[in-house]
């Protein structure tokens, strides 16, 4: 039967010349059959039947599965190497941070260091400075404050009464620290 059917010569399709009009025409079975060169009588009307159309999908459904999984599958990605940015940028700014804070450290030790008594006074002896022996105290003439006082009496009340040194070093102290 296998050579049978490899023997059977293949169907030949006619094909009708380009402009030509189709026509139904009746065979003797009384089927209606397309034959170009035939033509029907009038009055007769060929055999019609209503054909379902056929839905041709543009993708199967493996297809748009396999789609819809690339897709998430490229979301994930795209959503890990955000993440993996923002992770960098997090870790530079902590790094920065703690060299700030390092820097912050060390400048706060070297303004320790000179602002330190025994430092001040070799620098001072470097210059050629002397610690006093005695404290003299000169008196200030009644006129001399008068005028001064007279002629400071329109003045701000922050440059009148500047502020006393205990206040400026504990105003400094609370602006460094953290």
């Amino acid at each position: 039967m296998a050579t049978a059917v490899a023997t059977r010569p293949a169907p030949v399709r006619l094909r009708r010349p380009a402009g030509s009009v189709v026509r139904p025409v009746r065979n003797s079975q009384g089927r209606a059959h397309t034959n170009s060169q035939e033509q029907f009588e009038p009055g007769e009307r060929p055999d019609l039947r209503v054909v379902e159309t056929v839905q041709v999908r543009k993708f199967s459904i493996v297809t748009t599965a396999l789609i819809g999984i690339a897709t998430v599958l490229t979301l994930i990605v795209v959503f890990q190497t955000v993440i993996a940015e923002q992770q960098l940028r997090l870790d530079k700014v902590t790094t920065d941070v703690r060299l700030a804070r390092f820097h912050y450290d060390e400048l706060r030790q070297q303004r320790a260091e000179l602002r330190a008594p025994d430092y001040l006074r070799e620098q001072a002896m470097m210059l050629g400075m002397s610690q006093g022996l005695s404290a003299q105290f000169e008196e200030i003439p009644a006129d001399v404050v008068a005028s001064v006082i007279a002629a400071t009496g329109g003045m701000d009340k922050e440059i009148l009464n500047p502020p006393m040194l205990e206040d400026l070093v504990s105003k400094t102290i609370k602006s460094v620290m953290p």
